[in-house]
């Protein structure tokens, strides 16, 4: 997301479905936002009207925000509109915001580097997979993040033309697996990610399946394999609009994980857990909370008390990860109040 903080007014422009997420954590009720949107528009009281793309100012009283169509909606009051618009002046708007466009967004107050540090550990709190997409010819490298990918290079093969059939055929795919591995271990660093993801058709498959697993192996990261048409690009695109549940899974696994940490700790009787908020305030306080866990509903509905939270958890080197309430984690943490946390150290009674 393109963004610019000045005072208390946010510019920004959208660039990938993460950042509809990002902004449904940051934009508040009562705060006003700007921006284009389309409006039905009617010169007389019974005609038909038609739909124009009018400029206005929104005063925010809810959001609505679907993951799964990848859409965030802000509904509120028109507060500034065109004048030849008449009427429009404080009734209800719904506005979706919109890729490529810019939006300013004017808050009540703002914590500058409160913003700034959320978004990084919004980024570094959750599960990051490394998508290699093989083919005969190309292999993409990608970064597989919560709601986008992004492109890091691709590689040609310099040993196989094409889809020709050699009698050295396995000793050029050996070389081919050797350079990627090569480059891979050059660009990704293991602590960066969480996963490592292959995709490739089965005939490509059968040739390095074997190789590429070995040759990644001291990255010490799960693997999982996915059979796709074609590799390269296309594969990344097929994998992205085809099986995108094939990623959103590996993904989930990752806050799953930490939320069934959380219930093993407590019918263990450990101490090194905190639930509700008030047990986690308390661990806070002493500077023992390793990760933190909270609902994006209880994050939103939390306000101030959250924020102070947080601040604290900045300071002592925590983690914060942000569950969507509608995931299997998510139902989990909010049926034992929306917020917990994994410790240091265990506490005493």
């Amino acid at each position: 997301m393109k963004y610019s903080i000045n005072k208390n007014i946010i510019e920004f422009e959208i660039e990938r479905e993460e950042d509809l997420y990002i902004l449904y954590l940051i934009i508040d009720k009562d705060d006003l936002l700007y921006g284009w949107t389309v409006r039905e528009f009617k010169t007389r009281k019974h005609e038909k009207g038609e739909r124009r793309k009018i400029y206005i100012c929104l005063k925010v009283e809810a959001l609505e925000y679907h993951a799964f169509r990848g859409n965030l909606r802000v509904r509120g009051i028109i507060l500034e509109a065109p004048e030849w618009f008449d009427g429009i002046i404080g009734s209800h708007h719904t506005m979706e915001l919109i890729r490529g466009i810019r939006y300013r967004l004017v808050k009540q107050s703002i914590d500058v580097e409160y913003v700034k540090k959320i978004l990084d550990m919004f980024s570094k709190g959750h599960a990051r997979a490394l998508l290699i997409s093989i083919n005969e010819d190309e292999t993409t490298i990608a970064i597989v993040k919560m709601f986008g990918i992004d492109i890091l290079t691709t590689i040609y093969n310099k040993y196989i033309s094409g889809k020709q059939v050699s009698s050295d055929r396995r000793r050029q795919f050996e070389k081919y697996v050797e350079d990627i591995v090569k480059i891979v271990k050059s660009i990704v660093k293991p602590e960066d990610i969480d996963y490592i993801i292959i995709a490739a058709p089965t005939r490509v498959l059968d040739y390095i399946q074997e190789d590429i697993r070995e040759g990644l192996k001291s990255m010490n990261k799960p693997i999982r394999v996915v059979n796709v048409s074609e590799g390269g690009l296309a594969g990344i695109y097929e994998i992205q609009n085809e099986h995108p549940e094939a990623l959103s899974d590996i993904l989930r696994l990752h806050e799953l994980k930490l939320v069934d940490e959380i219930f093993e700790r407590l019918v263990k009787g450990r101490t090194d857990v905190a639930i509700g908020i008030e047990e986690v305030s308390k661990a806070l306080e002493k500077g023992a909370v390793d990760k933190l866990l909270i609902t994006d509903e209880y994050f939103k509905e939390s306000g101030i008390e959250i924020k102070n939270l947080i601040n604290i958890l900045i300071k002592s080197g925590g983690t914060l990860t942000l569950i969507p309430t509608y995931t299997n984690a998510g139902e989990k943490l909010r049926g034992i109040g929306g917020i917990a946390a994994l410790l240091r150290y265990e506490l005493g009674e």
